[in-house]
């Protein structure tokens, strides 16, 4: 795995990341209600929630890589096309709106829970591993090593996204009648800048297929 490809995983994740989901919501309420403390659970939860997604696209990336080649080739096209669209869609969404009304106080286990259920039950994590990762592995190379890397990459651009949003939360949660409104604001420009960037990664990532034919 080449240092380009890295770059651009990193910068096409943290864009993903940053644009809100209902793991960002999640957390952002809990941070809401009862500051970074509060948080640590969910985002724990999210974080292991990744993990499992990784391990289970690594095995199947191996066997159709092994057994399929060609059909992988084809999918690493679709991964391109479906940054696409997504950047497309992210970039094109409308306001969000974030319900951080609640005051209620979590314990760090049933914080995990609830970041852990509501990652494993999204449908776009599904999606994000079947289309999004294979343009991004090489199957010519380790692919256990490539799947190690790019998992630790989501761990950090995932907290990135998670604490922005939490620290966001936790700064305006003292304004209470405009607090929801900022926020959204603030999810707004974000997925701006996180669509105009998958486009931009799904350009260079098709780029690097091409010269790799």
């Amino acid at each position: 795995m080449n240092y380009e490809t890295i770059l651009a995983f990193f910068l096409a994740d943290l864009a993903l990341c940053l644009s809100p989901g209902p793991a960002t919501m999640v957390t952002a309420s809990h941070a809401y209600s009862g500051g970074m403390k509060n948080a640590i659970g969910p985002i724990l939860g999210i974080h292991v929630g990744n993990f499992i997604w990784y391990a289970l696209s690594g095995f199947g990336l191996i066997a159709l890589i092994q057994t399929a080649p060609n059909i992988y080739e084809a999918i690493r096209w679709i991964g391109v096309i479906y940054l696409l669209w997504i950047g497309y869609q992210i970039y094109s969404s409308k306001s969000k709106n974030f319900n951080l009304k609640s005051k209620t106080l979590y314990n760090i286990s049933r914080g995990f829970l609830s970041g852990l259920m509501v990652h494993l039950s999204n449908p776009k994590a599904l999606l994000f591993y079947a289309a999004i990762l294979p343009p991004f592995i090489n199957p010519d190379g380790n692919i256990t090593l490539q799947i190690i890397i790019l998992a630790a990459i989501t761990l950090i651009t995932e907290s990135i996204g998670l604490l922005f949003y939490s620290f966001a939360a936790i700064q305006i949660r003292n304004r209470a009648e405009i607090g929801e409104a900022r926020l959204s604001i603030l999810a707004d420009n974000a997925e701006k800048i996180a669509g105009a960037a998958l486009f931009i990664v799904a350009i260079a990532m098709g780029w690097l297929n091409y010269s790799n034919i």
